[in-house]
């Protein structure tokens, strides 16, 4: 008999498929990690499981142990809330996951319907004026418009960890699980190409995937002749970029969100070092990209239409600069990216998908 006795172990282990038809003239060849075909469908389920076991185990920033009748909280973009939620579901914890009021443009939202159907406990994050007055939501507002959005969720999530002893936030921006989570990744690629990557990245929002993938790598004994970063473009939250293109030192790790931690109080993002720090510490990524909401779209729709892979917007804009390098490594490279979420988690926006990460 061969058969598994919790979701859990379905984490992972992806396959490495070769676009033939999209990246038949590329030069190299391009490779991608289908992470959409995990469980919840997203790459998010490798970090989740990670942070909660690290929870459980006591391993958090605080040292704060999550109970088996505790309560795991955090907030997201889209992804890591049905991961979270999945995992949580699977262990039998219980789970709050605030979802970010900016995505809420209309009555229905794909990703709250996805995440609710694990059962957790699902709100909207509050008004970024709950925390700043009007004119600090309009000042940090004119420096990155979601940021202030971001903050407040995020203090949200401090607000609950803070008023019960049994609440862990998991925290993937500050949570070194998320890295330790993905290096798996890494290692899977490795083995399903015997170590022949040429060039690696993904798109780029807390950087636990991209650092995950490139230190990973590098525990391997391989580094790539090209690291990347894709961005989207108008949200750049993590990551400051001055221009379409930039090489390592051009763009920089965004100050907005500091700042507007200070201003709302938000403790551990003020005396903590994010990932994404840690990363570009460390000399990752070699070059950055800023891709658009429709440069994303039309690639993720190719991406369904010729190569059947039923993909979200970030894999649209990881395929775009894939091909982009691809053309200037030539052939017999490798480049790897990856296909990040399925597609179901973008319906309500249809046929007006935005590319977030």
């Amino acid at each position: 008999m061969n058969y598994i006795n919790s979701i859990t172990e379905a984490i992972g282990n992806t396959p490495l498929l070769k676009l033939n038809k999209i990246g038949k003239d590329a030069g190299a060849n391009i490779f991608v990690k289908l992470e959409h075909l995990n469980p919840s469908g997203s790459y998010k389920d490798r970090m989740a499981l990670a942070m909660v076991d690290a929870a459980l185990e006591g391993r958090t920033w605080n040292g704060r142990t999550l109970p088996a009748d505790g309560v795991v909280v955090e907030a997201s973009a889209g992804n890591t809330a049905p991961a979270l939620a999945l995992v949580c579901a699977a262990k039998g914890l219980k789970a709050r996951l605030v979802l970010y009021r900016y995505q809420f443009e209309g009555e229905t939202n794909s990703r709250m319907q996805i995440t609710q159907a694990f059962g957790p406990e699902v709100t909207v994050s509050s008004e970024p004026g709950d925390y700043l007055t009007p004119e600090e939501v309009e000042e940090f507002s004119k420096e990155e418009p979601d940021i202030p959005h971001v903050i407040a969720a995020k203090m949200d999530c401090q607000k609950m960890e803070d008023e019960d002893a049994k609440t862990v936030w998991v925290d993937q921006i500050y949570n070194m699980e998320n890295l330790e989570g993905q290096k798996a990744m890494a290692k899977e690629i490795y083995n399903q190409l015997d170590g022949k990557i040429d060039a690696i990245g993904c798109s780029v929002a807390a950087g636990g995937t991209l650092y995950g993938l490139c230190a990973g790598l590098a525990e391997l004994g391989v580094h790539p002749e090209l690291t990347f970063g894709v961005v989207p473009s108008g949200s750049e939250c993590y990551l400051s970029l001055p221009k379409k293109e930039c090489n390592y030192g051009e763009y920089k790790v965004s100050e907005a969100r500091h700042k507007v931690a200070a201003a709302m109080g938000l403790k551990k993002w003020v005396t903590e070092e994010s990932i994404i720090h840690k990363m570009v510490e460390a000399g990752y990524p070699d070059k950055c990209f800023l891709v658009t909401d429709e440069e994303a779209r039309e690639m993720a729709n190719r991406l369904c239409q010729e190569e059947g892979i039923f993909c979200g917007m970030s894999s649209g804009a990881n395929v775009l600069i894939a091909l982009e390098i691809a053309k200037r490594l030539g052939p017999g490279k490798n480049v790897v990216t990856t296909i990040v979420d399925r597609r179901d988690r973008y319906l309500s926006e249809s046929p007006h998908e935005k590319y977030v990460v």
